[in-house]
Protein backbone atom coordinates (compact mmCIF):
# COMPACT_ATOMS: atom_id res chain seq x y z
CA UNK A 1 0.00 0.00 0.00
CA UNK A 2 1.56 3.13 -1.16
CA UNK A 3 0.05 6.52 0.58
CA UNK A 4 0.24 9.75 0.39
CA UNK A 5 -0.56 11.91 3.51
CA UNK A 6 -0.83 15.55 3.77
CA UNK A 7 -0.35 17.84 6.81
CA UNK A 8 1.64 15.16 8.14
CA UNK A 9 3.28 17.28 10.61
CA UNK A 10 -0.28 18.84 12.26
CA UNK A 11 -2.46 17.27 15.33
CA UNK A 12 -4.52 14.62 13.01
CA UNK A 13 -1.17 13.82 10.80
CA UNK A 14 1.30 12.60 13.46
CA UNK A 15 -1.17 10.41 15.32
CA UNK A 16 -1.84 8.92 11.49
CA UNK A 17 1.55 8.26 11.45
CA UNK A 18 1.44 6.66 14.23
CA UNK A 19 -0.98 3.96 13.85
CA UNK A 20 -0.03 3.41 9.78
CA UNK A 21 1.10 0.07 9.39
CA UNK A 22 5.08 -0.46 8.83
CA UNK A 23 4.58 -2.37 5.69
CA UNK A 24 3.15 1.02 3.57
CA UNK A 25 5.32 2.78 1.86
CA UNK A 26 4.21 6.35 3.22
CA UNK A 27 5.36 9.65 2.19
CA UNK A 28 4.48 12.67 4.45
CA UNK A 29 4.09 15.65 3.11
CA UNK A 30 4.92 18.55 5.10
CA UNK A 31 4.99 22.39 5.98
CA UNK A 32 8.53 23.53 5.65
CA UNK A 33 10.38 25.28 8.57
CA UNK A 34 8.69 22.25 11.10
CA UNK A 35 11.70 20.54 12.05
CA UNK A 36 10.95 18.70 14.74
CA UNK A 37 8.75 16.87 12.33
CA UNK A 38 11.54 15.05 11.35
CA UNK A 39 12.96 14.42 14.94
CA UNK A 40 9.50 13.17 15.78
CA UNK A 41 9.88 10.68 12.55
CA UNK A 42 12.95 9.60 14.17
CA UNK A 43 12.58 9.49 17.76
CA UNK A 44 8.93 6.91 16.80
CA UNK A 45 11.70 4.84 13.87
CA UNK A 46 8.83 5.70 11.38
CA UNK A 47 11.51 3.96 9.15
CA UNK A 48 8.60 3.40 6.46
CA UNK A 49 7.69 6.99 6.36
CA UNK A 50 9.14 9.57 3.79
CA UNK A 51 8.79 13.21 4.73
CA UNK A 52 9.07 15.67 2.07
CA UNK A 53 9.14 19.36 3.26
CA UNK A 54 6.38 20.93 1.04
CA UNK A 55 4.44 24.31 1.39
CA UNK A 56 1.45 23.13 -0.36
CA UNK A 57 -0.16 26.68 -1.21
CA UNK A 58 3.03 26.80 -3.75
CA UNK A 59 2.26 25.23 -6.89
CA UNK A 60 6.47 25.16 -7.52
CA UNK A 61 6.79 23.10 -4.52
CA UNK A 62 3.85 20.90 -5.06
CA UNK A 63 5.40 20.54 -8.38
CA UNK A 64 8.85 19.58 -7.33
CA UNK A 65 7.60 17.15 -4.26
CA UNK A 66 6.69 14.71 -7.37
CA UNK A 67 10.37 14.20 -8.26
CA UNK A 68 11.00 13.33 -4.71
CA UNK A 69 7.86 11.09 -3.90
CA UNK A 70 6.72 9.88 -7.01
CA UNK A 71 3.40 11.04 -8.73
CA UNK A 72 1.47 7.68 -8.20
CA UNK A 73 -0.17 6.36 -4.98
CA UNK A 74 -2.92 3.86 -4.15
CA UNK A 75 -4.60 6.15 -1.54
CA UNK A 76 -4.49 9.86 0.12
CA UNK A 77 -5.19 11.24 3.38
CA UNK A 78 -5.48 14.78 2.61
CA UNK A 79 -5.39 16.33 5.76
CA UNK A 80 -3.87 19.70 5.19
CA UNK A 81 -5.74 22.11 6.56
CA UNK A 82 -6.44 25.65 8.09
CA UNK A 83 -6.72 24.84 11.57
CA UNK A 84 -7.71 27.92 12.98
CA UNK A 85 -11.68 28.61 12.62
CA UNK A 86 -11.46 32.57 14.06
CA UNK A 87 -8.75 33.60 11.79
CA UNK A 88 -10.67 32.26 8.87
CA UNK A 89 -12.77 35.88 9.46
CA UNK A 90 -10.02 37.87 9.87
CA UNK A 91 -7.81 36.16 7.30
CA UNK A 92 -10.28 34.83 4.58
CA UNK A 93 -7.96 35.03 1.55
CA UNK A 94 -5.25 32.76 3.72
CA UNK A 95 -8.33 30.35 4.55
CA UNK A 96 -8.80 30.31 0.97
CA UNK A 97 -5.93 29.35 -0.12
CA UNK A 98 -4.64 26.49 2.35
CA UNK A 99 -7.99 25.11 1.97
CA UNK A 100 -8.81 25.17 -1.57
CA UNK A 101 -5.65 25.79 -3.42
CA UNK A 102 -3.45 23.62 -1.63
CA UNK A 103 -6.06 20.77 -2.61
CA UNK A 104 -6.04 21.88 -6.02
CA UNK A 105 -2.36 22.16 -6.33
CA UNK A 106 -2.19 18.38 -5.13
CA UNK A 107 -4.70 17.00 -7.60
CA UNK A 108 -3.11 18.10 -10.53
CA UNK A 109 0.31 16.95 -9.73
CA UNK A 110 -0.76 13.47 -7.79
CA UNK A 111 -2.52 10.17 -9.06
CA UNK A 112 -4.92 8.49 -6.43
CA UNK A 113 -7.04 5.22 -6.88
CA UNK A 114 -9.12 6.59 -3.48
CA UNK A 115 -8.46 10.05 -2.11
CA UNK A 116 -9.72 10.81 1.33
CA UNK A 117 -10.55 14.34 2.15
CA UNK A 118 -11.02 15.36 5.77
CA UNK A 119 -13.43 17.96 5.35
CA UNK A 120 -15.75 19.68 8.18
CA UNK A 121 -18.68 19.43 10.03
CA UNK A 122 -18.59 23.39 9.97
CA UNK A 123 -19.93 23.01 6.84
CA UNK A 124 -23.51 22.57 8.33
CA UNK A 125 -23.27 25.67 10.37
CA UNK A 126 -26.54 27.50 9.99
CA UNK A 127 -28.44 24.73 10.11
CA UNK A 128 -30.64 23.60 13.32
CA UNK A 129 -30.98 19.52 14.46
CA UNK A 130 -30.41 16.51 12.45
CA UNK A 131 -27.95 17.19 9.71
CA UNK A 132 -26.15 14.53 6.96
CA UNK A 133 -24.90 15.18 3.75
CA UNK A 134 -27.86 15.42 1.44
CA UNK A 135 -28.50 18.66 3.69
CA UNK A 136 -29.07 21.87 1.89
CA UNK A 137 -25.90 23.67 2.77
CA UNK A 138 -25.74 27.42 2.71
CA UNK A 139 -22.17 28.47 5.01
CA UNK A 140 -21.15 32.20 5.70
CA UNK A 141 -18.50 31.09 7.63
CA UNK A 142 -15.53 31.66 5.63
CA UNK A 143 -13.54 28.32 6.93
CA UNK A 144 -16.64 26.09 5.94
CA UNK A 145 -17.25 28.07 2.65
CA UNK A 146 -13.48 26.95 1.40
CA UNK A 147 -14.20 23.67 2.95
CA UNK A 148 -17.39 23.33 1.07
CA UNK A 149 -15.25 24.72 -2.33
CA UNK A 150 -12.88 22.05 -1.98
CA UNK A 151 -15.40 19.05 -1.68
CA UNK A 152 -16.78 20.56 -4.80
CA UNK A 153 -13.17 20.05 -6.54
CA UNK A 154 -12.80 16.97 -5.45
CA UNK A 155 -16.28 16.22 -7.08
CA UNK A 156 -14.96 18.07 -10.34
CA UNK A 157 -11.40 15.95 -10.52
CA UNK A 158 -13.22 12.65 -10.47
CA UNK A 159 -15.56 13.68 -13.01
CA UNK A 160 -13.66 15.14 -15.87
CA UNK A 161 -9.99 14.18 -14.88
CA UNK A 162 -7.82 10.57 -15.37
CA UNK A 163 -5.98 11.11 -11.70
CA UNK A 164 -8.44 10.54 -9.11
CA UNK A 165 -10.39 7.63 -10.00
CA UNK A 166 -12.52 8.11 -6.46
CA UNK A 167 -12.60 9.98 -3.28
CA UNK A 168 -14.62 9.76 0.13
CA UNK A 169 -14.98 13.61 1.55
CA UNK A 170 -15.13 12.90 5.63
CA UNK A 171 -17.07 16.00 7.48
CA UNK A 172 -15.13 15.46 10.80
CA UNK A 173 -16.61 16.70 13.40
CA UNK A 174 -13.25 17.05 15.49
CA UNK A 175 -11.17 14.68 18.08
CA UNK A 176 -8.94 15.57 20.98
CA UNK A 177 -5.55 14.11 22.18
CA UNK A 178 -1.81 14.29 21.94
CA UNK A 179 -0.44 16.78 19.89
CA UNK A 180 -3.20 18.55 19.82
CA UNK A 181 -2.59 22.70 19.73
CA UNK A 182 -2.16 23.85 23.35
CA UNK A 183 -5.31 26.53 22.38
CA UNK A 184 -7.91 23.52 22.20
CA UNK A 185 -10.44 22.90 25.15
CA UNK A 186 -9.58 19.71 26.06
CA UNK A 187 -6.01 20.63 26.64
CA UNK A 188 -7.12 23.76 28.68
CA UNK A 189 -9.25 21.76 30.50
CA UNK A 190 -6.13 19.10 31.79
CA UNK A 191 -3.88 21.75 32.67
CA UNK A 192 -6.78 23.91 34.88
CA UNK A 193 -8.35 20.91 36.42
CA UNK A 194 -5.36 18.40 36.49
CA UNK A 195 -2.33 20.52 36.69
CA UNK A 196 -3.21 23.02 38.17
CA UNK A 197 -6.08 21.85 40.17
CA UNK A 198 -8.28 25.56 39.50
CA UNK A 199 -11.69 25.05 39.20
CA UNK A 200 -12.36 27.86 37.65
CA UNK A 201 -12.61 28.12 33.62
CA UNK A 202 -13.92 30.35 31.64
CA UNK A 203 -15.68 29.47 28.26
CA UNK A 204 -16.26 31.44 25.29
CA UNK A 205 -20.30 31.84 25.06
CA UNK A 206 -22.68 30.93 26.56
CA UNK A 207 -21.92 27.01 26.37
CA UNK A 208 -25.23 25.76 25.35
CA UNK A 209 -23.44 25.08 21.64
CA UNK A 210 -22.59 21.75 20.93
CA UNK A 211 -19.51 19.88 21.19
CA UNK A 212 -18.44 16.45 19.41
CA UNK A 213 -15.70 15.21 21.81
CA UNK A 214 -14.19 12.11 20.15
CA UNK A 215 -10.36 10.79 21.08
CA UNK A 216 -8.03 10.97 18.69
CA UNK A 217 -7.33 6.98 18.60
CA UNK A 218 -10.64 6.62 17.88
CA UNK A 219 -11.00 8.98 15.10
CA UNK A 220 -7.70 7.74 13.48
CA UNK A 221 -9.05 4.04 13.32
CA UNK A 222 -12.45 5.76 11.35
CA UNK A 223 -10.28 7.02 9.01
CA UNK A 224 -8.17 3.66 8.06
CA UNK A 225 -11.37 2.18 8.11
CA UNK A 226 -12.61 4.50 5.43
CA UNK A 227 -9.26 4.46 3.26
CA UNK A 228 -9.43 0.54 3.26
CA UNK A 229 -13.16 1.02 2.10
CA UNK A 230 -13.25 2.84 -1.50
CA UNK A 231 -16.82 3.87 -3.19
CA UNK A 232 -17.11 1.65 -6.40
CA UNK A 233 -16.98 4.84 -8.25
CA UNK A 234 -17.60 8.34 -8.23
CA UNK A 235 -17.75 9.97 -4.96
CA UNK A 236 -19.02 9.49 -1.48
CA UNK A 237 -19.69 12.28 1.71
CA UNK A 238 -20.01 10.66 5.23
CA UNK A 239 -20.16 12.39 8.77
CA UNK A 240 -17.95 11.44 11.18
CA UNK A 241 -18.54 12.31 15.25
CA UNK A 242 -20.53 11.04 17.95
CA UNK A 243 -23.61 12.58 17.10
CA UNK A 244 -24.03 12.94 20.59
CA UNK A 245 -25.40 16.94 20.92
CA UNK A 246 -23.61 17.55 24.22
CA UNK A 247 -23.16 20.88 25.27
CA UNK A 248 -19.28 22.80 26.17
CA UNK A 249 -20.97 23.48 29.28
CA UNK A 250 -21.39 19.12 30.28
CA UNK A 251 -18.07 18.37 28.46
CA UNK A 252 -16.38 20.83 30.89
CA UNK A 253 -18.26 19.75 34.22
CA UNK A 254 -17.53 15.91 33.12
CA UNK A 255 -14.08 16.93 33.02
CA UNK A 256 -13.97 18.47 36.36
CA UNK A 257 -15.95 16.13 37.90
CA UNK A 258 -13.34 13.28 36.60
CA UNK A 259 -10.28 15.33 38.27
CA UNK A 260 -12.78 15.23 41.75
CA UNK A 261 -13.32 18.82 41.20
CA UNK A 262 -16.54 21.13 41.15
CA UNK A 263 -16.13 23.34 38.48
CA UNK A 264 -16.78 27.43 38.61
CA UNK A 265 -17.78 28.57 35.42
CA UNK A 266 -17.58 31.66 33.88
CA UNK A 267 -18.04 33.23 30.46
CA UNK A 268 -17.47 35.97 27.78
CA UNK A 269 -17.69 36.45 24.45
CA UNK A 270 -18.97 35.02 21.28
CA UNK A 271 -17.57 31.89 19.48
CA UNK A 272 -17.06 31.94 15.87
CA UNK A 273 -18.67 29.01 15.06
CA UNK A 274 -21.96 27.78 17.27
CA UNK A 275 -22.99 24.47 16.56
CA UNK A 276 -26.74 23.87 16.42
CA UNK A 277 -26.65 20.58 15.07
CA UNK A 278 -25.88 16.73 15.39
CA UNK A 279 -25.25 14.03 12.94
CA UNK A 280 -26.77 10.21 12.77
CA UNK A 281 -23.38 8.37 14.15
CA UNK A 282 -25.13 4.83 12.97
CA UNK A 283 -24.80 5.99 9.20
CA UNK A 284 -20.83 5.54 9.67
CA UNK A 285 -20.73 2.49 11.84
CA UNK A 286 -23.44 0.88 9.25
CA UNK A 287 -21.25 1.41 6.27
CA UNK A 288 -17.57 1.05 7.72
CA UNK A 289 -18.40 -1.44 11.04
CA UNK A 290 -16.58 0.94 13.07
CA UNK A 291 -17.91 2.98 16.70
CA UNK A 292 -15.90 5.18 18.78
CA UNK A 293 -15.13 3.03 22.48
CA UNK A 294 -12.92 5.78 24.00
CA UNK A 295 -15.14 7.74 26.91
CA UNK A 296 -14.81 11.54 27.38
CA UNK A 297 -13.25 10.23 30.67
CA UNK A 298 -10.62 7.58 29.70
CA UNK A 299 -9.36 10.06 26.86
CA UNK A 300 -8.72 12.92 29.31
CA UNK A 301 -7.16 10.85 31.30
CA UNK A 302 -5.01 9.35 28.98
CA UNK A 303 -4.07 12.80 27.71
CA UNK A 304 -3.28 13.86 31.11
CA UNK A 305 -0.75 11.27 31.06
CA UNK A 306 0.85 12.72 27.49
CA UNK A 307 0.74 15.84 28.62
CA UNK A 308 2.82 15.38 31.81
CA UNK A 309 5.37 13.84 30.17
CA UNK A 310 5.77 16.51 27.56
CA UNK A 311 6.30 18.78 31.05
CA UNK A 312 8.54 16.48 32.11
CA UNK A 313 10.89 15.97 28.74
CA UNK A 314 10.64 20.12 28.45
CA UNK A 315 12.24 20.41 32.09
CA UNK A 316 15.42 18.27 31.32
Amino acid sequence: MRVLVTGAAGFLGRNVLLSMPHSWEVVALYRPGNTNFLSFVEKHQLMHVQPVACDLTDRYQVEQSVGLAGRSFDGCLALASNTSIPDSIERPVEDLTINAFGLLYVLENFAFDHLVYLSSGAVYIGLKGLVGPASALSPTLPYAISKLAAEHYIRAFVQHRQTLSCATIVRFFGAYGPYEPPRKLYTRLVHQFAFKRDPHFTILGDGQNYIDAMYIDDAVRALFAVLAQPPQEGVCCVDLGLGSGETVNSVVVRAAHEFGLEPQISYKGTPAEYIQFVIDPQLFTHAYGFSPTISLETGLRTLTVYLAQQERDSNQ
